[in-house]
């Protein structure tokens, strides 16, 4: 119950202060201030093929501005536009349009924008206030400012006067010689490519050489194509005002879009690498909306930015919304029917993308549609998700963690909020962009936290392996002093019986005269030495306490030089010649005293029961392990004795012992394995070992 309240708050807290940002950043953030529309009349030269003079009355059949309502940073929202046809830049025609740029306006596939900054009118009551009002702009004998053109979709030419100053892509069959004289080549197909323009105006300060004429004016006239589809022509509004106010605008928008989309894709990088790592589905949701947000903002920024592909940047961004939501909608578990709210709440969503994606590769009218049923969807999907964490805050099981849940409702509060407000520029004044940028932030603090907790969980556990190997060591040693002490009372207080038995048969045996009885008397007295036997390979076992030898790096030629070194005298005492060819520097990771018994008991084994002439150590290796080959020239072992079982020998496996049997386990305790081949006049015991 405490859990769910926390949360409860926390998701409410989170709501109420994301909406109260919203609100107040879209109504209180400062907004580029409006140039105001011009009114008079201008003159101008035609577009005819006579170049006739007309007067127009500009704010009804043309639209412009005056230099005198320049501020430090403004911006013009309405062009003049002339459909279907290029109009020769610096001219105006009869046929202009006034639109708009504020509100949706359909352009044609081609056509020619034109924006007209005039000069002061010398005819003003108030021109000497006009004058000193521009007193920042003045430089020398001029007003200078500076115009950013948006990007023009999808290809344009912009002229300055009649000076071609920029080209972004290229118009299909535009002859450029028809419109200037510094260029004469001609594009032959459309080339889609967009990128805003900066120019700079200047304003001749002299009241006499100002006139009622186009000429006194700056005239910026672009030439545009597109593919025909819903985003022709302009959908921004052109900057006015100081270079550093204008450039440093557009540049700061770009600067924060990209920084944010950096953070994003962080994120996005540390929980996909989760997954991975950890072979979980539990990180899909984060990763799916870190990513959307990346793209969301690097669109934004790539069609902020020179990019030839403006309409696929376009969907991208589109899309990303409805991607943030159905990652938002993939946290939640439970079911609806049989179906798990995971896979069901996620498919509008993704339908909403795949809708928003298209808009902009169809016509006008379509496109309005479509972002009708949009709107729609994401209204939906937003309360669905609101809903969703309501209910996953009082879920008994825990569920989703805290910061999550805010995660979410931020998420939901942002897609909601994005169906009321415009677009804002520039991105700092533009509560949907720190929205993007809030989510991220509480993506890499649930990053910390959940690293944080992940270490607190390594940490623990831990602390309690250590104190489960510890108690697991202790019972273990305990166990083992335990089974040393028994094997240390069989094989010492039962060996000492058998052996004043033995002595007894000896005696009985010389002192009967029955040869029946003496045959019976020596079979007991063999059984018994067996037994005496085994006694002592188990108190020698006992002795030896192999499973708690730790392993260490252990040269394997210096280790075979002493053992032989050992068991010379031995070898040349019954004959046989003991040949060491191990050599080199060979290190293998192994229980040193462990496998010195080993090979000690093949020899051994060897010398007693082989009937051999010579015993040969060798070692052969490959990637992971060295082979240490212990042969002999002897008769040999029967194909159906497994002599590494215990109790069987060579020639009769009903008398054999152990002591083959313990060097197997002694070398598996080690991660070795101990094997044999066999045939008349060849044995050879291949013990495998780990190298080092």
């Amino acid at each position: 119950m405490k859990s769910a309240v926390k949360k409860l708050v926390s998701v409410a807290v989170c709501a109420l202060l994301s909406c109260a940002f919203i609100v107040i950043m879209f109504f209180c953030a400062p907004e580029i201030a409006v140039i105001s529309e011009a009114s008079g009349t201008i003159e101008y030269d035609t577009d005819s093929a006579d170049s006739e003079t007309a007067t127009a009355e500009v704010g009804e059949d043309v639209t412009a501005v005056r230099i005198n309502e320049l501020k430090e940073l403004g911006r013009i929202t309405k062009v003049n536009y002339v459909p279907d046809r290029f109009v020769y830049p610096g001219r105006l025609t009869s046929d202009i349009r006034i639109v708009d740029l504020t509100k949706p306006f359909e352009f044609a596939e081609k056509g020619t924008l034109i924006f007209i900054v005039l000069n002061l009118d010398p005819h003003s009551e108030n021109f000497n206030e006009q004058v000193a009002s521009l007193s920042p702009f003045k430089v020398g004998d001029y007003w200078k400012c500076t115009f950013s053109l948006p990007k023009v979709f999808c290809a344009s030419n912009v002229y300055l006067g009649t000076e071609l100053v920029a080209c972004s892509g290229e118009i299909e069959n535009y002859s450029f010689i028809n419109y200037t004289t510094t260029q004469d080549k001609t594009t032959e197909k459309l080339v889609s490519q967009t990128s805003s323009v900066d120019m700079n105006f200047r304003f001749y300060t002299r009241r006499q050489t100002m006139e009622r004429t186009l000429s006194s004016a700056s005239v910026v006239t672009v030439h545009y194509q597109s593919s025909g589809a819903a985003f022709s022509g302009v959908d921004e509004c052109p900057l006015i005002g100081g270079e550093d106010a204008v450039t440093g605008v557009r540049n700061n928008s770009r600067d924060m879009l990209l920084g944010f989309s950096i953070l994003a894709l962080v994120m996005f990088a540390i929980y996909a690498v989760l997954s991975f790592l950890k072979r979980t589905a539990a990180y899909v949701p984060e990763t799916v909306w870190t990513f959307a947000i990346f793209i969301m903002l690097l669109s934004r920024f790539s069609v902020a930015s020179v990019t030839g592909a403006p309409l696929l940047w376009i969907a991208v961004s589109f899309f990303a919304p409805f991607a943030v939501l159905s990652g938002a909608l993939m946290s939640f578990d439970g079911k609806l029917g049989r179906l798990p709210l995971k896979r069901v709440f996620p498919l509008p969503a993704l339908a909403g993308g795949i809708l928003a994606f298209i808009r902009p590769f169809v016509p006008f009218g379509v496109s309005a549609a479509l972002n009708i049923v949009c709107a729609v969807i994401k209204g939906v999907c937003a309360l669905a998700l609101c809903a969703l964490v309501v209910r996953a805050v009082f879920r008994k099981d825990g569920g989703n963690g805290t910061v999550q849940l805010v995660c979410l409702m931020l998420i939901a509060v942002a897609e909601f909020a994005s169906l009321f407000l415009p677009q804002v520029f520039p991105a700092k004044f533009n509560p949907m962009f720190w929205a993007c940028g809030a989510t991220a932030f509480l993506t890499l603090v649930s990053v910390l936290k959940l690293y944080k907790e992940t270490e607190r969980a390594n940490e623990y556990l831990t602390d309690n392996m250590q104190l489960e190997i510890e108690r697991q060591t202790k019972d273990i040693k305990a166990v083992i002093a335990e089974r040393d002490n028994l094997l240390q009372f069989v094989s010492h207080d039962m060996k000492k019986p058998l052996v004043s038995s033995s002595a007894l048969l000896d005696t009985l045996i010389d002192r009967e005269s029955d040869g029946g009885q003496v045959k019976a008397l020596k079979i007991v007295r063999q059984n018994t030495a067996r037994v005496v036997s085994n006694l002592s390979e188990i108190g020698a076992y006992a002795k030896f306490n192999y499973i708690a030898e730790p392993s260490q790096s252990v040269d394997l030629s210096k280790l075979c030089g002493e053992v032989c070194e050992f068991h010379y005298p031995d070898c040349n005492a019954n004959g046989i010649i003991l040949k060491n060819l191990v050599d080199g520097h060979r290190m293998v990771y192994v229980k040193k005293s462990g496998l010195e018994n080993a090979v000690s008991n093949i020899i051994l084994n060897a010398v007693e029961h082989a009937n051999c002439n010579s015993i040969t150590l060798s070692v052969k290796s490959d990637r992971k392990r060295t082979h240490l080959l212990i042969s002999d020239d002897g008769d040999g072992i029967a194909s159906d004795a497994d002599i590494l079982n215990a109790y069987v020998s060579a020639d009769n496996r009903e008398t054999g012992g152990l002591g083959l049997y313990i060097c197997k386990n002694i070398i598996e305790s080690m991660n070795g394995e101990l094997s044999y081949t066999s045939r008349q006049g060849n044995t050879v015991f291949c013990i495998s070992l780990l190298k080092a």
